[in-house]
């Protein structure tokens, strides 16, 4: 990784080739103006290059002689190896902050390829796939009927056993065998750990065997499309689960299910999502939905169940008891997905209630079941999903963390889209911000991360106390009255996309302070039930829709995580996409979420005496039990002496 060094704070970080100057700067710490969110539109982020090189795009905010000095705008300039900047006083918005550490280590973010490193090498065996097999013709010596030769066959070339025949299969084989000279395409099933034939069609010709991985979440939804025979992705995408209409958490969908007709709507609202993602990929992709060979769906429980059709009503009431925690492999057109005729479509299995498939797919994902090594599994969303253990024993609880770190319930909140404010820095003494969007758009909203960053910047630079409540006395450009109470704003009508300013509300800290707290709470009790200290813990990984530039100082401040070292830390994405891609590849993988989910031991939260208290101590920034975070103590208190200094 390359090296950015800022030398007029005597501080560096490592970033990722082709990250820019404005996102390395605020990774470190060193405060830069930057009003536009990264898009070049204010030229207030100039940097200077002293040594090394950068690519660097053209701008009209900096003049020839200034280009020739050196300086780019740090948000337009790209990091290809080592560099050495200094931040010229214009850029700065105020007094330097004095919290940054001398090196910053990036977030260790797994990219794909580094994903798999962590996995052991599996087979790619697709749960149904398309198989060129050649058929020994009969004669009057071996007349064995067409079922048992092409079994034959089967068992020879694929090594396939038990095998078995849907009815349309066996109606198409006589004229496939002999259409197609004794050379057949045949579709096989091996879901149910038997080789049943579903579709036979004549010639040896294949075609792309496709298949689509999907995370279903409560608020949006996630789909990738894979070639099974390169066991590659060929293209992603997501959008918002469109049953969000009916209800913005698990617990309103049941309640909407329950209404007349409510079931099949859901049932319906989510399929269209899912079949109308796999479609635009097919076209991207230029391949036949036609072509698809299977959908592997994880999902909570009660997003499962809705897919399937299954009533939910009894996970929401004591004593929380699903209508089933494994679900069959059925045809795609049965759940209304898009594919041909032989597509199937089968879920991860759900251990409990309020644990479902989508975490088992994580849990997969991250190679715990594998690793020696205690380890903590964190899934931040709209349901926090807690997962500690090793491949020996795992023990789970989910607690309702509500919408806040998709950016529902909060004002101006959104999903992580262009435009999304998603990392901010705040001045100490001006209280002036910093903001990065997604895709350098001009800020049109705040993500997750952008609001996790920004209220633990302002609570570190006290303009939000322990409560939650914005400082008065702070009150200026920034920090105002508003119509609710006090809010800050984030970018002002100005500069942003919408011609509005976007704020963050005394409210919305409030939701985000109940979210994190619901996650540190459900921590503890799964540390104190099996009877280990957080410093035990080799290995913390995140999933969800967090990573690269969600920063861990900051997230940890807010007591969403325990305070350890911040090496022990892994990002991994979306856990659950990735753990139904390996699904939606390999048997072996598919064997090792049920195993999974057979030695998950879970814990029901709404009956444990310890959450509660955990909850409400966990209520405040970083928590009431301040010897739980040192280090930010230290930090509150470093910076409270350098403000009497001033």
């Amino acid at each position: 990784m390359p090296k950015v060094t800022f030398t007029t704070d005597d501080t560096s970080v490592d970033v990722r080739t082709g990250e820019n100057l404005l996102r390395a700067a605020m990774m470190a710490d060193v405060a830069v103006t930057a009003s536009c969110g990264g898009g070049g539109t204010c030229g207030k982020c100039r940097m200077v290059v002293e040594e090394g090189t950068v690519e660097a795009a053209p701008t009209s905010k900096l003049t020839a002689e200034q280009v020739a000095a050196g300086y780019v705008l740090g948000c337009k300039a790209q990091v290809t190896g080592d560099v050495a900047v200094g931040i010229p006083p214009e850029s700065r918005p105020g007094a330097v902050p004095a919290r940054h550490h001398a090196e910053r280590p990036h977030n260790v973010t797994l990219g794909a390829e580094e994903h798999l490193e962590r996995l052991p090498a599996f087979t790619v065996t697709a749960p149904v796939r398309t198989l060129a097999v050649e058929v020994a013709p009969p004669d009057l010596s071996d007349n064995a009927s067409d079922a048992t030769r092409l079994a034959h066959a089967l068992r020879r070339a694929h090594g396939l056993e038990d095998v078995t025949y849907e009815l349309d299969a066996l109606r198409a084989l006589p004229a496939a065998l002999r259409g197609g000279d004794w050379n057949v395409a045949v579709t096989v099933d091996t879901t149910e750990g038997r080789a049943h034939v579903i579709a036979v069609r004549p010639g040896a010709d294949t075609a792309p065997d496709l298949a689509v991985a999907v995370d279903v979440g409560t608020t949006s939804i996630e789909v990738a499309l894979l070639d099974l025979a390169e066991g590659t992705t060929l293209a992603q995408a997501s959008e918002y689960n469109a049953q969000v209409g009916r209800g913005e958490d698990v617990i309103n969908r049941i309640i909407s299910a329950g209404k007349r007709g409510g079931l099949e709507e859901l049932q319906r609202l989510a399929a269209e999502t899912i079949g109308r993602l796999a479609l635009r990929l097919c076209a991207e992709a230029g391949a036949d939905p036609r072509h698809l060979a299977s959908y592997t769906i994880a999902g909570n429980t009660v997003m499962t169940h809705l897919l399937w059709g299954i009533d939910p009503a009894n996970i929401r009431t004591e004593p929380y008891v699903p209508a089933a925690t494994r679900f069959p492999w059925v045809r795609a057109s049965v759940l209304g997905l898009p594919g041909g005729p032989a597509t199937l479509a089968g879920a991860t299995p759900c251990p409990a209630s309020w644990l479902g498939g989508d975490i088992v797919a994580g849990v997969v994902a991250a190679g715990i079941p594998w690793s020696e090594r205690l380890t903590l599994f964190v899934d931040i969303g709209t349901n926090g999903e807690i997962v500690l253990g090793n491949k020996d024993w795992l023990v789970a609880c989910s607690c309702s963390a509500g919408p806040a770190f998709e950016g529902g319930g909060i004002l101006h909140g959104m999903r992580a889209a262009a435009g999304a404010i998603e990392q901010v820095r705040v001045d100490d003494a001006t209280l002036e911000p910093t903001i990065a969007t997604i895709e350098g758009a001009k800020p049109v909203g705040i993500c997750g991360s952008g609001l996790m960053d920004a209220v633990s910047e302002l609570f570190l630079a006290g303009a939000i106390d322990r409560g939650g409540h914005f400082a008065g006395d702070r009150a200026g450009t920034r920090l105002r009255a508003g119509d609710h109470g006090f809010e800050y704003v984030l970018a002002s009508a100005a500069d942003s996309g919408t011609g509005a300013d976007v704020v963050l509300t005394e409210v919305d800290v409030e939701n985000l302070i109940r979210a994190k707290a619901a996650i540190f709470a459900g921590i503890s009790v799964l540390t104190e039930s099996v009877g280990v200290e957080t410093a035990e813990i080799a290995e913390v990984v995140i999933a969800g829709g967090f990573g690269h530039y969600l920063d861990l100082d900051r997230v940890i401040a807010l007591g969403l995580l325990p305070e350890i070292e911040l090496e022990r830390f892994v990002f991994i994405g979306n856990s659950s996409l990735l753990g139904a891609r390996l699904a939606a590849l390999s048997g072996e993988m598919r064997d090792t979420a049920r195993r999974v989910a057979e030695m998950m031991t879970y814990l029901e939260l709404s009956a444990n005496a310890l959450f509660m208290d955990a909850y409400v101590s966990a209520m405040f920034l970083p928590h009431t039990d301040t010897s739980l975070f040192p280090q930010t103590e230290a930090l509150l208190r470093g910076r409270s002496h350098a403000e009497r200094a001033v």
